[in-house]
């Protein structure tokens, strides 16, 4: 990463970092309603919501500005004053709101509940309501987001079932949050994905006309001669700046073209490129953000009843020895620890009560499951899975 080689995150941005605060925002956000928003819920229990606000208090009383900076200082993006301005005041209203919903938890303060809802749909008007015509003006917004669209969720969770909004307002707030987050991480990774580059660097040389005669010296100007491209190698560059160089000659005789190296030095430029893309995606939080995403999503999804219970440890069948995996289902998402293959987790969506469908890693499409009761997944690439 070029900018990040040459600042450091601020303290609150790296604090966030390593207590995974923002994972944890995404993890009780999504455990705040017993199944979801729209389905099956029970009358909210205050202790349990007190718990989880006190668990997220310092990071929501930080200034998710300084990582909104931070976001902006990597993709290079320009915010008006005026916009930073009507940020500073929205989260104002989302830090009223969880002040006057902790009251309420506490005290059954009506009056607490009241303000609360009202401060916590200020907060988020500002962020859905924007209008920006550029999705890259975004990026700065994206942290405050965050914040204003967890408190709202927590206000929501925390009111009882017979002073709820109406399901089609509820429906709305988290869908204009969903829509609004989708489009502000497609955006980021839009940005980061193509500050990256790979470029070729390449010469042209003046070559004896036979390329089998011994060729110790370029011709004279006056004797024939044959043009040879040379490709010297390429370029991992992030906006112009030249990250990595990977040799394509390594000291090959510069009229014998091509080097036979050329196909390694790109792919192991690719390879860098996108190693690159992934850890500056880490590094302004783009991971945690998405799991806040999906969080939101859960929401206000009515989960899917499969035809058995897929939590659990899977083995492949008719394979020695196999190796075990673990399913986690929540709500309708599925991961799929691959751990045990020295692989990183897949990711997938329960699509109806008899399938599912999984992204493993290296795959461009995802592979369909199939269920069959009791215990067996049977997969689209021809493996089958027997839950132990």
């Amino acid at each position: 990463m070029a900018t990040a080689a040459t600042s450091q995150p601020s303290d609150f941005v790296q604090s966030i970092q390593n207590s995974d605060a923002l994972q944890l925002i995404g993890v009780i956000a999504s455990a705040l309603a017993v199944v979801s928003f729209v389905q099956g819920l029970t009358e909210p229990d205050n202790s349990q919501l007190l718990s989880a606000i006190e668990q997220l208090q310092q990071t929501l009383n930080a200034d998710f500005t300084a990582l909104g900076n931070l976001i902006q200082q990597q993709t290079q993006i320009i915010v008006d004053t005026v916009n930073r301005d009507g940020m500073a005041l929205a989260l104002a209203n989302s830090d009223v709101a969880m002040a006057q919903i902790q009251d309420f938890l506490s005290h059954n303060n009506n009056e607490a509940l009241d303000t609360a809802e009202a401060d916590s749909v200020a907060g988020l008007a500002f962020f859905t309501e924007l209008d920006l015509t550029t999705p890259s003006d975004l990026l700065f917004f994206l942290p405050g987001l965050i914040k204003a669209g967890t408190v709202r969720a927590f206000v929501i969770a925390s009111e009882p079932l017979k002073d709820r909004e109406p399901s089609d307002v509820v429906v709305e707030n988290i869908t204009s949050m969903v829509t609004l987050l989708s489009a502000m991480i497609d955006s980021v990774v839009s940005t980061v994905t193509t500050a990256h580059t790979v470029d070729v660097k390449s010469h042209t040389i003046r070559c004896a006309p036979l390329q089998q005669v011994v060729e110790s010296n370029t011709p004279d100007f006056d004797t024939p001669f044959r043009t040879v491209t040379v490709i010297d190698g390429y370029n991992h560059e992030e906006r112009s700046v030249v990250l990595q160089f990977f040799d394509a000659q390594r000291n090959n005789p510069p009229c014998e073209q091509p080097s036979g190296f050329e196909k390694a030095a790109l792919a192991a430029a690719e390879q860098v490129r996108a190693q690159g893309i992934t850890d500056e995606l880490a590094f302004i939080g783009i991971p945690q953000f998405k799991q806040i995403l999906q969080s939101w999503q859960n929401l206000i999804t009515v989960p899917i009843k499969t035809v058995f219970d897929l939590n659990g440890t899977w083995k492949e069948k008719d394979v020695r020895l196999p190796l075990p995996v673990f399913v986690s289902v929540d709500i309708n998402s599925i991961t799929v620890d691959l751990s045990a293959f020295r692989r990183p987790p897949a990711s997938g969506t329960v699509l109806s009560s008899t399938q599912i469908s999984v992204s493993f890693d290296g795959d461009s499409d995802p592979t369909i499951g199939t269920l069959v009761p009791p215990n067996t997944i049977d997969w689209s690439s021809q493996t089958t899975w027997i839950k132990e």
